[in-house]
């Protein structure tokens, strides 16, 4: 059984999602409609359907700046998929607190530094939004 969704007008914007499980999702909501826009800190090539911004998500001036600019781009912004996250290998004996600030700063904290600023923009419409933490 296959589920069908249009998200036709619809802007989306998948963190990390310029490669693996994030590129995967950024091909299915380009495949059903919408507008999406991905990110991540390195330069990308966008694939069909999509634009690409360099943004590193742990960076409160650099997220506020990519949304503002995906609002002036497209009007709005209907969904984020906050999939951008990971961490190196690294033994957990000798791996400095330093190390451990970095991982706990992509994983935890950017998402929810995404989140507040992408919720801001979306309490200001009228459809509202939805936040998907992979």
């Amino acid at each position: 059984m296959a589920l069908a969704i249009d998200l036709t007008g619809r802007v989306v914007l998948v963190t990390g999602g310029s490669r693996g499980i994030g590129r995967g999702i950024a091909v299915a909501l380009a495949a059903a409609g919408a507008t999406v826009v991905t990110c991540a800190r390195s330069e990308a090539d966008p694939f069909p359907g999509t634009t690409h911004v360099t943004c590193d998500v742990r960076d409160p001036d650099s997220v506020q700046a990519m949304v503002d600019g995906i609002v002036a781009a497209h009007g709005r912004l209907d969904v984020l998929v906050n999939n951008a996250g990971g961490a190196p290998s690294a033994d957990a004996a000798t791996a400095s607190p330093r190390f451990h600030d970095k991982i706990i700063g992509l994983n935890l904290s950017s998402p929810l530094l995404v989140a507040q600023i992408a919720n801001a923009v979306m309490q200001t419409q009228e459809s509202g939004g939805s936040i998907v933490n992979i």
